[in-house]
């Protein structure tokens, strides 16, 4: 198991993580603000209609389907 760090160690860590995100989330926000960069999106599809669960099987297996529906 590893050692517990020392409160100054935990400190140093802190900094050496936290910079480098503060760094770029000032840049991206700098660009946008300053720049007047776009904020960047995620391409979205259009909607998908709903299905039903015949049109999702594949052909092969609506083939016994009529059977089933006269209640045999």
């Amino acid at each position: 198991m590893t050692q517990k760090l020392p409160p100054q160690a935990r400190r140093l860590r802190t900094i050496i993580v936290t910079v480098p995100i503060m760094a770029a989330t000032a840049y991206v926000l700098y660009e946008r603000l300053v720049l007047g960069k776009p904020q960047r999106t995620l391409p979205r599809k259009a909607p998908q209609p709903l299905s039903t669960t015949n049109e999702l099987l594949p052909e092969s297996s609506h083939a016994g389907s009529e059977r089933w529906s006269k209640g045999e």
